[in-house]
């Protein structure tokens, strides 16, 4: 299945301009800007691909609480969800993840997939950034 994770990627740096591989942890990271990158890899069965990105450093404190309650709130809606949001103590990040079955994906899936990820991911950033717990 990792044969199937580097066609993957083969067919969804043309969409980056970038020549995309595997490191050697079985992952690929793209960097999308200064402040956001997003990583790829299968997960232990091989049979899902996982997206993930870290969002943006929330530290300890009041405002940190309001963030994690509303990321709650986001992770209660209905599905389709775009993503779940998350919380990694060893940076103090909120993050965010998905994942998908890696056989029903090729490149212009994920690209599709991918989109909306990244415009949750960005949208909580930057509420984040300018002192507000959630976007509007």
């Amino acid at each position: 299945m990792t044969d199937r994770f580097e066609q993957l990627l083969q067919e969804l740096g043309p969409f980056f301009n970038l020549q995309l591989r595997s490191d050697r942890h079985a992952a690929c990271t793209v960097r999308i800007h200064e402040a956001l990158k997003v990583q790829l890899q299968l997960d232990l069965t091989q049979e899902n691909l996982l997206l993930f990105c870290e969002i943006i450093e929330v530290l300890p404190g009041k405002f940190r609480e309001k963030v994690l309650l509303e990321a709650l709130k986001a992770n209660g809606l209905p599905d389709p969800r775009i993503g779940i949001l998350c919380y990694v103590a060893r940076n103090d990040f909120l993050a965010l993840y998905q994942t998908y079955p890696v056989h029903l994906l090729n490149g212009e899936s994920l690209i599709g997939l991918l989109g909306p990820f990244l415009e949750m991911a960005e949208s909580w950033r930057k509420a984040i950034e300018n002192g507000r717990a959630a976007p509007s």
